[in-house]
């Protein structure tokens, strides 16, 4: 196998599995940040706040893997 076919084939993979990071981890809009309760007012529901936390962590990755997927594939053209 050519150089440039690998490099393709790792960036095209790290592209879907950057995209499938967001898909799941995007921070959706009806999380809430501060973690409060929309029944209960000025209550902080913490785990409504640690979801948050860890879909925002997560969903820091899928960008840059999309990125890196992109650049080694743009690479394999000129191999």
């Amino acid at each position: 196998m050519e150089t440039g076919t690998i490099l393709n084939s790792v960036g095209l993979s790290l592209d879907i599995i950057g995209v499938i990071i967001l898909f799941i981890y995007g921070l959706p809009k009806n999380l809430n940040e501060e973690g409060n309760s929309f029944l209960i007012l000025e209550e902080t529901d913490r785990d409504e706040k640690q979801k948050w936390k860890t879909y925002n962590r997560i969903s820091k990755f899928g960008l840059p893997i999309i990125i890196i997927g992109f650049t080694l594939q743009l690479i394999s053209n000129f191999n």
